[in-house]
């Protein structure tokens, strides 16, 4: 036999022992392990009422730090905090209606632009499971805090009020919620490639997702997710329920574990009800993608 054909051989029970390798996908962090995330975020939302097409876009821009402080058999300890906050909102019908961008300057007249500088900073803390599951976030009620002393507010009514409402969007649970949507994505088996499994992310967003191995390597894997999704979002203005599909492709570093990039595209249809308007279903339409980049990664 030539080398040639020796080599192919060779290649072909390499390659195969590759695909059919069982795999125990999970994070490996180390105490000290530091990364920088960033997220870009774009909403489109369509709201038609008696032939009027409200068209509104969100974009948002964080970058947030982890740094691993403990380690146990089970769970990591990170803390995290905000570096950067940028929010832009524009309408069809009234223009442009938010522009905060926290690290520009930021005048003290700027109410809502300064809550949100109130986040930068402040420290976090999550319980991490190898999975990516996250079993808790504390500190959140300092950083809330922080955001109602940045708008200047004295009024204790109006306080309590305001941390009640930051308390859905910004609290403990919400903030595992969301940041879940980028950790929790192994499985708790072992896998080849092209195995399937499935798990679940509740809050705001309730997805039932199931994720495939694509592709795994000594250096980098590749996940991909098809989601079920409903979105139920409630407010002193308007409540919304939605349901659709979610898309979801990464990239992870398979010594670590953690995202090197991730992409997730959602597409859902429902209707809102205005606060003012409660006997009126207002069809609703939202398309958004959102990006996860690790920018810094230091071991």
């Amino acid at each position: 036999m030539s080398i040639f054909f020796k080599g192919i051989l060779l290649f072909s029970a390499l390659f195969s022992n590759v695909v059919s390798a069982q795999n125990i996908l999970e994070y490996h962090l180390k105490v000290g392990d530091s990364m920088t995330v960033s997220q870009k975020a774009i909403q489109d939302i369509t709201q038609d009422l008696d032939g009027t097409k409200h068209e509104l876009k969100n974009t948002i821009e964080a970058d947030y730090t982890f740094v691993v402080s403990q380690k146990t058999d089970s769970t990591y300890i990170i803390n995290f905090n905000f570096e950067r906050f940028k929010m832009v909102t524009n309408s069809n019908l009234y223009g442009d209606v938010i522009n905060i961008d926290t690290k520009n300057s930021i005048s003290k007249d700027d109410i809502q632009a300064q809550v949100f500088l109130g986040m930068i900073g402040s420290k976090l803390k999550m319980e991490l499971l190898k999975n990516g599951k996250i079993k808790s976030v504390s500190g959140t009620e300092k950083m809330i805090a922080k955001m109602i002393d940045k708008a200047g507010i004295s009024d204790e009514l109006t306080k309590q009020v305001m941390i009640e409402s930051m308390k859905k969007e910004f609290g403990n649970k919400s903030l595992a919620q969301s940041f879940e949507q980028m950790t929790f994505i192994y499985p708790n088996k072992k896998v080849k490639m092209g195995d399937t499994w499935v798990n679940i992310y509740k809050g705001d967003l309730n997805a039932k997702n199931t994720w495939k191995l694509d592709t795994i390597n000594e250096k980098t894997l590749e996940l991909s997710a098809d989601s079920d999704i409903t979105m139920s979002t409630k407010d002193e203005n308007v409540s919304m329920t939605l349901t659709g599909k979610q898309q979801t492709k990464l990239t992870a570093s398979k010594t670590s574990g953690f995202i090197k990039d991730m992409v997730v595209k959602q597409t859902a249809k429902g209707v809102s009800v205005m606060a003012q308007m409660t006997d009126v279903d207002i069809p609703t339409t939202i398309t958004s993608t959102t990006t996860y980049k690790t920018i810094k990664h230091v071991q």
